[in-house]
């Protein structure tokens, strides 16, 4: 499956705290607007591939505690009914895989609602490859196996620019769950 994703921004009004709430107004334009998703199946294994523009990749921010870092996510319901705008609720997770530019493993994310996220090293045969030519990004993810891919055949994906001050819920999102067809 090849699609092309229109991504808004992540409404910072409905982010846990005041601080995000009050410092951020929604932005009314997305900081990276569309992407492109790749998704093949090959038996149990996956391969989820995004690609978007960015002009002014950050991959280390090691000495600048002000700069963030170029990140992108696929995240999958844990149950047929998971919300992705809040990832998840009690009792109804989603699962997420993450890749940062600044390490060469993805990460692994469960959570049920924000302030409950959790990032774990990757299950074995999960790994990531990532590109940056000529102002774009283009992230691999390829994964050994995924149940809740497998069972709710369906992904929201998140964009995080660091040149753009993006990050935790300050990101551009799919605007719901996308069906995938493999």
């Amino acid at each position: 499956m090849k699609k092309k994703l229109d991504l808004i921004s992540a409404p910072t009004g409905l982010q846990p705290g005041n601080y995000v709430k009050e410092a951020y107004v929604d932005p009314r334009e997305p900081s990276t607007p569309k992407a492109d998703v790749e998704v093949t199946q090959n038996g149990k294994a996956w391969q989820l591939t995004l690609s978007w523009d960015c002009p002014d990749p950050v991959t280390d921010v090691s000495d600048d505690t002000h700069r963030f870092i170029d990140s992108v996510a696929f995240m999958a319901p844990g149950t047929p009914d998971a919300v992705w705008i809040t990832m998840g609720e009690e009792g109804k997770p989603v699962e997420a895989i993450l890749w940062r530019a600044d390490r060469e493993a993805p990460l692994r994310v469960v959570a049920e609602g924000w302030g409950t996220v959790e990032r774990n090293e990757p299950p074995e045969g999960w790994t990531v490859t990532s590109a940056w030519d000529k102002g774009r990004w283009t992230v691999t993810f390829n994964i050994a196996e995924w149940p809740a891919l497998e069972a709710h055949q369906q992904l929201a994906a998140a964009v995080w620019r660091g040149a753009a001050r993006n990050r935790a819920g300050l990101k551009s999102v799919s605007p719901g769950w996308f069906p995938i067809e493999a």
